[in-house]
């Protein structure tokens, strides 16, 4: 059981905590015993965490959140509290779940951030500028389409995980919550848009002369300084996220949907 939870990362154990907490409170609150995780029990605690608010003042949970925190709660009783629970334990609940959206849906309600912007490869020069940040940005996007990972698997990427090949680059994804990888990545035939060429650059602006550290490195937000350390999941998401919105903006000013 500890080999267990040691080997999970970090992030997933953070969250795998908070969705114990909140299946804590949903005891707490409903006098449902805390280790009764039954299909009965998980109905309800969707009920209930449909009711709860959301992490933004004002709004409700979102149905992905309350997808995650099903798994969460129903590994960490299997694994940190030697709970049994039936196979397809989560199977009502879940089906439950989907009334709750499809109702939701029926009534032109939305829960969550809803989907991104899309990145519309057309203005990715507007949504990255030419600075040091948008050197990064543009860089990051484009590694990130191009090798198809996740963001913890970006953020733990040093700079000997990019090894030059006579082809362009191959990228070593040696932390994943999936599968552990080396993915090719050739020359783009645009070199506006190549990952290769965009990786060069960030690399060459940035001075990452050192092979163990960071590949994608903190900037100081106003002067786009280079800051100790490597950027955290949540923060390439963030970046991704806003070169949508700015390439989402630069398509809307130019007519394009």
């Amino acid at each position: 059981m500890r080999a267990v939870a040691d080997s999970r990362l970090e992030r997933t154990r953070k969250g795998y905590a908070q969705d114990w907490a909140s299946w804590t409170k949903f005891c707490n609150e409903s006098g449902v015993p805390l280790l009764a995780v039954s299909p009965g029990t998980l109905v309800m605690f969707v009920e209930w965490l449909w009711t709860q608010p959301g992490s933004k003042r004002g709004t409700c949970t979102a149905p992905s959140t309350i997808d995650r925190r099903l798994s969460g709660t129903v590994v960490s009783a299997r694994d940190d509290h030697g709970v049994k629970p039936e196979d397809g334990v989560a199977r009502l609940a879940r089906n439950r779940l989907k009334q709750l959206v499809k109702e939701m849906e029926v009534n032109g309600e939305t829960r969550g951030r809803g989907q991104a912007p899309p990145l519309l490869v057309d203005y990715l020069g507007a949504a990255c500028p030419d600075n040091l940040m948008g050197i990064r940005d543009r860089a990051l996007v484009l590694m990130h389409f191009a090798v198809a990972d996740r963001e913890h698997e970006l953020a733990a990427n040093r700079v000997r995980d990019y090894a030059d090949t006579p082809g362009g680059i191959q990228a070593d994804l040696r932390v994943s919550k999936t599968r552990p990888r080396i993915v090719p990545v050739p020359y783009g035939t645009r070199p506006s848009i190549c990952p290769v060429r965009a990786w060069t650059a960030w690399r060459e602006a940035a001075g990452l002369g050192d092979p163990d550290g960071y590949a994608w490195r903190r900037l100081h937000s106003r002067w786009h300084t280079l800051l100790d350390g490597g950027l955290q999941p949540e923060s390439i998401g963030d970046v991704i996220t806003r070169a949508g919105q700015r390439a989402l903006a630069g398509a809307l000013e130019h007519g394009t949907e």
